[in-house]
């Protein structure tokens, strides 16, 4: 069977989707004080080629190159463009590490989107062989323990390029205790594709 013309293919994503799903995210964002853009924002989810394909995403706001919002799913919960709806509404004002977003701040956002593959499995038995299967720079990491779990996107890597210290501070979010390594750790690597605004693109 033919694939589908809609299908989207986020290893080449062309510069007018990539513009597209940023200003879906963003007015997403902007709906919560402007009702009145919703009708944009339903005319924009047509414009999304294979925006009705499941895919799971993350989307991030940076306020002055700080953190101010992340959320998102590492398994798809529904189609890529309500996801990305859901999650820029969430990392805006349900991050719980962050006060809600306010109106004033969102011009000065700049918003992140990544568009994750699959999962799949790592070995995990100890820190070397969970360090030895890792591939700097590429690899989105999920750890998961009985009472823990957390998560890197790959673009945490411009953060933290060594994987040691990758490691140590994933465990470290996740809650883990100090100095000892997790019993029942499951690992799982993914691959992200970063839809990004540029900082002279971004809209009042």
């Amino acid at each position: 069977m033919p694939a589908s013309p809609s299908t989207l293919d986020i290893q080449a994503l062309s510069d007018d989707v990539r513009q597209t799903l940023l200003r879906l995210a963003r007015q997403a964002i902007a709906s919560h004080w402007q009702p009145q853009l919703q009708a944009q924002l339903d005319a924009l989810v047509h414009d999304i080629p294979g925006g009705e394909q499941p895919l799971a995403c993350f989307v991030t706001l940076h306020l002055h190159g700080e953190l101010r919002g992340c959320i998102g799913c590492l398994e798809p919960t529904g189609p890529l463009a309500s996801s990305l709806i859901r999650y820029a509404r969430a990392a805006a004002f349900e991050d719980p590490r962050f006060p809600p977003l306010r109106q004033s701040e969102l011009p000065q956002c700049t918003l992140s989107l990544s568009l994750l593959g699959p999962l799949a499995p790592l070995p995990a038995g100890s820190r070397q062989e969970l360090t030895a299967a890792l591939t700097p720079g590429v690899d989105g990491l999920w750890l998961i323990s009985p009472g823990h779990k957390a998560t890197f996107l790959p673009a945490v890597w411009h953060e933290l390029p060594g994987r040691p210290e990758f490691i140590n501070q994933l465990l470290r979010k996740g809650g883990w205790p100090a100095g000892t390594w997790p019993e029942k750790l499951q690992a799982w690597r993914y691959s992200a594709t970063e839809v990004s605004e540029q900082p002279s693109r971004l809209q009042p």
